[in-house]
């Protein structure tokens, strides 16, 4: 057992910890019980730390981990990000996906910057079935440690690429469509045809300059009230969904 928190190996993982979305970090720490049993039947577990041998919930992880720890409970409190720590910290490889594995459909975040709007984003890709999803140069990172917590393991089902301008996907055949305050149809309106990458700009300034200059169709959320505009995780979902919606209803 590591009881020491000036041991190299734990400050090695309180950095991989705090800070997946660093080059030197080669995984992505899990919390939660439900998670790891979820994502360690398909991808094995690289690195499983935990504070209690004894403990039923532990054991059946211990078989699918190539190398296994165990620390003081307060180390391993120290590492955990949530509020009840569950006893357990599994690291996964981290996945990576190519050009190539992108879906028909593509949700791509201009600037945008709060990782929970891009968790809640991946999350919500993940649940319709059909949206890769692909940021910007200067959005947050897709292995920020908020970002990996909010998307509930969906970096590890729906393709996502990092920091491409559009020209990469308007070369590849991708329509582009902006979601907006008031121009275009209304979300319930258009009909949108694939493949097609929906934009959702950034939290504040919405999307650049170079976005705008860009061809594509426009497309609002219509709103009543005194209500400017919504969360982008909200409007990003909305679209989402009405779209998964209109196809299920479609073929």
């Amino acid at each position: 057992m590591i009881q020491s928190r000036h041991n190299q190996h734990y400050k090695r993982w309180q950095r991989y910890v705090s800070h997946p979305e660093k080059q030197e970090c080669p995984w992505i720490p899990v919390e939660g019980h439900k998670q790891i049993e979820e994502l360690s039947r398909d991808h094995s577990i690289e690195l499983l730390l935990f504070s209690d041998t004894s403990q039923a919930a532990t054991q059946p992880f211990l078989s699918r981990s190539r190398q296994s720890q165990c620390l003081s409970e307060g180390l391993l409190e120290r590492l955990s990000s949530v509020r009840s720590p569950q006893h357990m910290v599994a690291f996964f490889e981290k996945p990576t996906w190519k050009l190539e594995d992108l879906t028909s459909w593509v949700l791509y975040l201009d600037q945008v910057q709060d990782p929970g709007n891009l968790g809640t984003l991946l999350r919500t890709a993940r649940a319709t079935g059909m949206f890769s999803v692909v940021t910007s140069p200067r959005s947050v990172a897709c292995y920020n440690s908020k970002v990996i917590r909010a998307s509930a393991a969906s970096l590890f089902t729906v393709p996502f690429l990092e920091g491409l301008d559009l020209e990469s996907l308007t070369e590849r055949g991708y329509a582009l469509c902006l979601a907006t305050l008031q121009d275009g149809p209304s979300l319930y309106e258009v009909r949108l045809e694939a493949p097609q990458a929906i934009i959702i700009g950034n939290e504040g300034s919405g999307p650049a300059d170079s976005t705008l200059a860009m061809n594509r169709t426009n497309l609002h959320i219509p709103m009543r009230g005194q209500t400017q505009s919504l969360n982008a995780a909200v409007a990003g979902s909305l679209i989402l969904y009405e779209i998964f919606r209109q196809k299920e209803l479609n073929g």
